[in-house]
């Protein structure tokens, strides 16, 4: 009888290891303006020039979960939050307090110019990547593809 309970406890401790080692529960509630959902993606649009701008609605769940937001390589950003205006290229990082969050968190950025080439005539497609995480559970990313919105008239 035992070795039966000492199997089975062995079994419940590697379990509930391999639980905590795959949870993955988001940091945070993450709202997005400027970003619309077709075709089950995630998309927002950037203008001939290769601008883009959306908004971000950020309700953490716990405190101090890094935030990053990674943009396509080469590409230029604006982000303003709270207060405070970071500019960059390529990624932006930042540790996120519950209780120190701004109520908007704007994220302008403009593509490199070959990049901007690809999407505007060529239809491809460029990813941002937007990740919240506080290690050992906390884990959310969100992927928003970036697109050109051709208008009626064009061809």
């Amino acid at each position: 009888m035992n070795k039966a309970l000492l199997v089975m406890a062995v079994i419940t401790v590697a379990l509930v290891a391999y639980a905590f080692k795959t949870a993955q529960l988001p940091p945070a509630t993450i709202d997005y303006q400027e970003v619309f959902y077709l075709n089950n993606h995630s998309v927002t649009f950037v203008t001939k020039d290769g601008f883009g701008l959306f908004t971000m609605h950020i309700k953490p769940r716990i405190s101090s979960f890094k935030l990053t937001i990674q943009f396509p390589q080469g590409t230029t950003y604006l982000i303003r939050y709270g207060a405070k205006t970071y500019k960059g290229t390529d990624e932006f990082t930042i540790t996120v307090e519950k209780d120190s969050v701004p109520n908007e968190v704007y994220v302008q950025f403009q593509l490199p110019e070959e990049l901007t080439k690809r999407i505007v005539y060529e239809n491809e497609t460029a990813e941002i990547k937007i990740t919240g995480e506080k290690p050992p559970i906390w884990h959310a990313e969100d992927t928003i593809y970036i697109k050109y919105r051709k208008s009626e008239g064009s061809s």
